[in-house]
């Protein structure tokens, strides 16, 4: 349907609000003094086929939603194909208004790029996704670049922060502290010296503010901490935060889902879109476990 002469209700929609990255968009947004409303499972963007009337003529939608992590997207592939059909679903309806909105896409800047490519990561480097997942998350990329949409996937290292719960196969640091607090032993996957990149997911969450805020905006950016930060060093940073609480570890070899190395190049989102992580990684660890303990 048309969406002439339609009176916006809010500038920006984010889809997904009720995850760990949807809602802190949403916090953010409106911490920007930004009009946005948020979709969820129980407040669906269409209901019978049809759009929701709040999302007509905004500027800007934020897709957060997703059913898949690496683990779920290499066991059950017909998730990914729900992902992907909801995505196209709301391509459709989006290339009907006489002004599209501009599209905020999440994608997996940990996954999408291996060798022969070496960390850190530039956009411009070529992709080599890793896993099932790193797949997935450009396959959705595709398609909205395929639909002519003003585009912008936000290729987002690991995650972490408050409102992160564990999931199969994600959330370290999630997993660690339920570990903690249960008195267990943390498990660690994998070479203690492979290297990720963990971002705060409040700084993601600005990021996707910048994107929508930008006159132009390159279709993929980069949102990491661009720093190589190794599971000891994520050890180090967590045991000052949790005592009195005892760490004790037990190590595993690497699993099918996990990558050797990976660190993102973040300079371009800085150049344009002037946006860099704010939260150190032991100031993002403490908030995490502040929060973890309060709930």
């Amino acid at each position: 349907m048309s969406q002439q002469n339609v009176v916006p209700v809010y500038e920006a929609v984010v889809v997904g609000a009720g995850g760990f990255l949807g809602s802190a968009v949403m916090r953010a947004f409106l911490a920007a003094g930004i009009d946005a409303t948020g979709y969820t499972l129980e407040r669906p963007l269409f209901v019978d086929g049809r759009l929701d009337a709040d999302a007509r003529g905004a500027r800007t939608v934020v897709w957060c939603a997703s059913r898949i992590n690496p683990r779920l997207a290499a066991e059950e592939p017909a998730l990914i194909a729900a992902d992907v059909a909801d995505l196209d679903e709301a391509i459709a309806e989006f290339r009907s208004w006489e002004t599209p909105p501009r599209i905020v896409t999440f994608s997996s800047g940990g996954t999408v790029y291996g060798p022969p490519s070496e960390p850190p990561f530039a956009e411009s480097d070529d992709t080599h996704p890793v896993n099932a997942y790193g797949e997935a998350k450009l396959m959705l990329e595709e398609h909205l670049r395929a639909s002519g949409l003003d585009a912008i996937a936000l290729r987002v290292a690991n995650a972490y922060g408050p409102g992160q719960r564990p999931a199969p196969g994600q959330g370290v640091l999630a997993h660690w502290m339920e570990a903690i607090l249960a008195g267990e032993e943390v498990q660690l996957y994998g070479d203690p010296d492979a290297t990720r990149d963990y971002v705060f997911v409040d700084d993601i969450a600005r990021a996707a503010v910048a994107a929508h805020a930008a006159p132009t905006c390159p279709a993929i950016l980069n949102v990491g901490s661009g720093q190589a930060t190794t599971l000891d060093d994520l050890l180090t940073a967590l045991e000052p935060v949790v005592r009195p609480h005892v760490l004790r570890v037990a190590r595993h070899p690497a699993r099918a889902t996990d990558t050797a190395h990976s660190t993102l190049d973040i300079s371009l989102a800085a150049e344009a879109v002037g946006w860099q992580p704010q939260v150190s990684l032991a100031d993002g660890v403490a908030l995490q476990w502040k929060w973890r303990t309060a709930t």
